[in-house]
């Protein structure tokens, strides 16, 4: 049986004796582009430094490729490449300084792919780390976590701060890459609108809790939002369960419903709208309604 890429197990983090993360169970397959999902400050930084090693646990276990985080050997560092929010690169150094470390720490360095994405992009060798733009920091970063040809290659908010052409730029490049090697990914953003275009498996965290971690496919299918409209006024209640909003105006009513069915379809088609039209959602709005179900609910959706 093969290994998960990132396996995590009932990991729990106290701060300052606030629980940050309570009891997170989540296995990664080889080869999966996984979305990690959440507001800001709701733990998925947190979950990354775990993974990394920089980080202990209060509670539970996780492993990358096999070895637990807190005793990661260095061969199996050099299969992880990690692109982190902000840049944090050397400051003082030389892009060519900066980049020879690199070189002489890795075991991998994959010199065909370091060459092509420096074409690419003509970075100025000489220049200082602190003088490059925001957009330059981000494209050095993610050639420096490419450059080691990684197994698993983990993204936390990589486009945070980066203006919308630049963003694209970015985004483009890392699918290309993805698509064209098939590696291991975990991709944090608060930007959705990015984790849909290279996601195939989605996890969304709220209040400590992995309250979805299934294939964006699957989840897009179990939570519909569906307008209906009646003759007259909309019935008060249609009797459905696992409602999570509903509104009227007039004579229509807009419905999500999580775990669609054609059973669910059948009980409102009873009440004899005079039209029922499936709305398309977006993993922005998926998100939205999938935390607000579970505050509601406090279940898992998926």
């Amino acid at each position: 049986m093969q290994h998960p890429a990132i396996s995590i197990e009932g990991l729990v983090k106290y701060y300052d004796g606030r629980k940050i993360l309570d009891g997170i169970d989540l296995q990664i397959p080889k080869g999966c582009i996984y979305g990690l999902l959440g507001r800001n400050g709701i733990g998925k930084t947190t979950i990354i430094r775990i993974l990394l090693g920089l980080e202990k646990p209060t509670r539970g276990k996780t492993t990358v490729l096999g070895e637990e985080s807190m005793s990661l050997s260095a061969k199996t560092k050099s299969k992880i490449g990690y692109v982190a929010e902000g840049h944090n690169l050397i400051q003082g150094y030389s892009v060519d300084r900066l980049i020879s470390l690199y070189k002489g720490l890795s075991h991998t360095w994959d010199k065909v792919s370091f060459n092509e994405l420096m074409n690419r992009f003509k970075l100025p060798l000489n220049r200082k780390v602190k003088e490059l733009s925001t957009g330059m920091r981000a494209q050095l970063n993610l050639i420096l976590a490419m450059s080691i040809s990684p197994e698993v290659l983990i993204l936390d908010d990589p486009t945070l701060g980066l203006d919308t052409v630049v963003r694209r730029e970015f985004l483009e490049l890392a699918i290309e890459l993805i698509q064209r090697d098939g590696r291991t990914i975990l991709f944090s953003s608060h930007i959705l609108s990015d984790v849909e275009r290279v996601a195939d498996r989605v996890g969304i965290l709220l209040a400590g809790n992995l309250v979805v971690d299934c294939e964006l496919e699957d989840l897009k299918k179990r939570i519909r939002k569906v307008q209906l409209i009646f003759d007259g006024d909309p019935p008060d209640d249609l009797h459905l369960t696992e409602v999570i909003n509903q509104n009227c105006s007039g004579r229509e009513m807009i419905l999500t419903v999580a775990n669609w069915s054609k059973q669910k379809r059948a009980v409102i088609e009873a009440f004899g709208p005079k039209t029922i039209t499936e709305i398309p959602m977006s993993l922005e709005d998926l998100f939205i309604e999938c935390t607000h179900t579970a505050k509601n609910t406090g279940g898992q959706l998926c």
